[in-house]
Formats: C-alpha cells, structure tokens, sequence
C-alpha cells in the first residue's frame, strides 16, 4: 500500500472521530529520547503482538518492532474487527510507535504481511475506566469493487458525451466560427471537469486532453502541447479558429482512445477514494488560483462543475462513507455553501501575482480550503485494507513466548 497510509486512522479520525494512531516505519527521535516503560512489540506472522499482554485504558503506546524480512501492515483491533490504530508501512526490521486511544475491553496486535491475510496476536485485556475513541471498521476491496465499476461506467457514458461535443468543437473550428467555438468549449470544458472524480486513471491521455502548458520547454507555444487549454489559448489569444482545427481532431481521436482504454481496463479503487479529496484540494491550488486559465477565465465554471464531480463519488460511495464518518452531513452542507457562493460571484478576476484578492476571492476560496479540510479524512478511510474477523487466525506463538507487560 501507498505510504500515505502512514497514520491513517491518525488521519482519519484525531479530530472528527476521535482516533488516534500513528506509524512513520521509524521511530522518532522524541520517542528514542523518552523513557519507554513498555519492552517491545514483536510484529510478523509466527510472533504477532508478543511481548504486549496488558494496558490501561486510555491512550496507549506500543513500540512495535517489525521482526519479519518484509514490510507489514499493523493494527489494534478489537474482537469486532474494528480499527483503533495502525502503522502501515513498517518496513522490516524497523521499529514504530503505535498510539491508539482505548476504552476497557479486549484487543489484539492484527499482523499483515505485504498485505496478504492477516494473523491476529493473543487477546490483551484493557482495564480502566478512561473513555477511548470509537474504532472504525475496515472497508475492503470487496467492499469497493462493485462502486468503483458503477462509477466507471458513469465515467465512461459521461465520455460518450464529450465526444459529442468534441466533435461540435471541432466543426465550430473547421467553419472559423470563433464565437461558436468558443461556446462549444466551454461546453466541452465543463463536461471534463465533472470527470474529475477518474481523472488518476487516465494518465497521459488526460494529460494530453487537458494538460497545461508546464512540461513544456516552450510552454504555451510548443507544438507538442495539446487538448483542450492549448484550445482555450488560441481562441482566446487571436489564432485563427481554422488553425486550431488539428487540434481539435487530435482532441477527437484521444478521446477515443481513452474511450477503447476505459473499455478494457478498470478503475484501481484506491485511485478513486482518493479523489474524493482531491478534486476539491485541486479546485484550490490550481483552478482558483488562475493555474490553469489560458484566457476563457471560467475559474467558477470549472469549480462548480469539480463540486459536481465531488458529489457524484460521494454519492457513490455514500453507503461506505455515512456509518464511518459522523462530519458528512457537514460535508454535504459546505459543498452546498460553496457552490451557493460561487454562483453568487460577478465580475470574478484571479488575483494578480503579489495582489490583494477581493472579498468574494476569499469568501470562495475559504469554502473550498474548508470543503477540502473536511474531505480530508475520507480516503483515509476507504482505503482497502484487509478484513478482521473472528475467522482471522492466530499467530503461531503467544505473547507469553517473549514475557513482558505493557501498562500504557
């Protein structure tokens, strides 16, 4: 798994559900100079939790030291399965601290190698009366699988649509119609956006249909630059609209190919759970600031209709998301207050290089700084992980192999 994962349900959860949890692969320096009262938690498959055997409740630390020659994925679970803490990655040989934030019950380290099947380590008693945080339950790739081929099949009739007006597009360019061109664009354009949601899966061939200029040692004026912002730069910087009919036929025969390439390929979920954040972190960075404006100035547009793309995949993944994160009736209502306020913008211009931006500038961009703050913990939490159940075995030694007491 992606080393983003460091920390998740730390992520996830510190300040919306409470969870704790922690996992760098190393221990910190901090760590290394603090005493540890607790002797070391073995991590691997034949000595999963060994040397921890009791704790109090509250917030308890483990000093987890992976003792296996691969990589692994560690957890505090309790018997219900659900996650309380993790590290992921540990890399071999290395040690983590592990934070999770327990109520009196009863636990265990959960080990998994490469991210295969899980071993669950020996059942630790946590006594106490301090409350600790709700654990949450893991989703799996079974879990996702069946949305992420509903969204890509919602991807892929939204492409037949672009096509369509890729084609409108390029007519308008054929005729020297600029005014018509540029209404088809923007057309075009917006459909795109709402597309956001697919955008990781699509790889050099987005690039190529809504790339900017940036790569390019020439920028705007290098041959190689095309898709749909080399479009805008031209209808918008006074090139003859017939000049920029190769284009659109490039724009075309791309498509189709992304078209033949989302027929015979499918959406890594992972990709797509990610996106439910990034979309809007982008709307930000890139869309708002002016990043990605070659002269049509539609910033609002593209932003309203990358809300939309946000809310389709939350919709489709609503039945994940809803029983895990108590903050997405907040989430619904900003990206309705967002889009509230950008519709209610006029005369909206990107804010000069070293310039004061305007009070509507900072009424969006605050919505959207917000709206991706609270997306934040999403991903974190869709991510596949594999499941803990009671069917998960044991490891094949018992704590008591390697003695020590843990008391948090």
């Amino acid at each position: 798994m992606p080393s983003r994962r460091k920390g998740l349900l730390a992520a996830a959860g510190v300040a919306l559900l409470g969870l704790t949890g922690c996992g760098s692969g190393h221990l910190d320096p901090t760590d290394r100079a603090r005493p540890v009262a607790s002797p070391e938690v073995q991590a691997s498959r034949s000595h999963c939790g060994s040397g921890w055997d009791r704790a109090t409740a509250g917030t308890v630390r483990l000093r987890v030291r992976n003792t296996d020659v691969n990589a692994e994925e560690v957890y505090v679970a309790d018997e219900a399965g659900k996650l309380y803490g993790e590290l992921d990655p540990l890399g071999p040989g290395t040690t983590a601290v592990l934070t999770a934030s327990l109520s009196a019950g009863h636990y265990h380290l959960v080990c998994s190698v490469n991210d295969g099947d899980p071993v669950r380590g020996p059942a630790v008693t946590v006594t106490g009366r301090a409350t600790g945080a709700p654990g949450v339950l893991p989703v799996t790739s079974v879990d996702l699988t069946p949305r992420v081929i509903a969204y890509q099949r919602q991807v892929r009739k939204r492409l037949g649509v672009l096509q369509g007006e890729a084609r409108t597009l390029t007519a308008a360019l054929r005729r020297g119609d600029r005014t018509a061109a540029r209404a088809a664009w923007r057309t075009a354009n917006r459909t795109w956006n709402t597309m956001g949601g697919a955008y990781a899966a699509f790889g050099d061939l987005g690039d190529a249909i809504a790339g900017t200029a940036f790569p390019f040692p020439h920028g705007v004026h290098d041959p190689r630059w095309t898709g749909l912002l080399r479009i805008e730069y031209g209808l918008w910087h006074g090139e003859a609209p017939t000049s920029l009919r190769p284009l659109g036929s490039r724009l075309e025969r791309d498509l189709s190919s992304l078209g033949t390439e989302l027929d015979t390929t499918q959406f890594d979920p992972l990709d797509i759970v990610n996106r439910t954040h990034e979309i809007t972190e982008d709307t930000l960075q890139q869309t708002l600031t002016g990043h990605d404006d070659y002269g049509a100035h539609v910033e609002l547009a593209d932003a309203l209709a990358q809300l939309d793309g946000t809310t389709e995949l939350l919709n489709l993944l609503r039945p994940l998301v809803a029983p895990r994160y108590p903050g997405l009736s907040t989430v619904t209502s900003w990206i309705a207050k967002s889009r509230s306020d950008i519709q209610s913008q006029h005369g909206w211009t990107v804010t000069p290089q070293g310039g004061a931006a305007s009070a509507g500038h900072r009424l969006v961009d605050a919505d959207v700084a917000q709206l991706a703050e609270l997306l934040t913990p999403i991903p974190t939490m869709l991510e596949p992980r594999v499941a803990v159940t009671s069917r998960t075995p044991h490891s094949a030694r018992p704590s008591a192999t390697s003695g020590g007491t843990h008391h948090g």
